[in-house]
């Protein structure tokens, strides 16, 4: 998602948030994050928090691509 969308879309990540919740960002730009959010994924599946279908996954797997041709990684 992108950031103007996160800040202002009230079903997202960030709006969802507790207000004394912690959150980690991961940037487009690093990296990193693509491989980062996959293994999230594949965390989420084994334990049982998620299916490979589910809108929050597909989202992120795509978010994880995007990352990739956009950085041209």
């Amino acid at each position: 998602m992108l950031k103007m969308e996160e800040l202002t879309n009230p079903d997202s990540c960030l709006s969802k948030a507790k207000e004394e919740e912690r959150i980690f960002v991961l940037l487009g730009r690093d990296k990193a994050a693509p491989a980062t959010i996959r293994f999230w994924v594949q965390t989420r599946i084994q334990l049982g928090k998620n299916q490979p279908n589910d809108p929050q996954i597909v989202e992120a797997l795509a978010c994880a691509d995007l990352m990739e041709i956009e950085e041209g990684a």
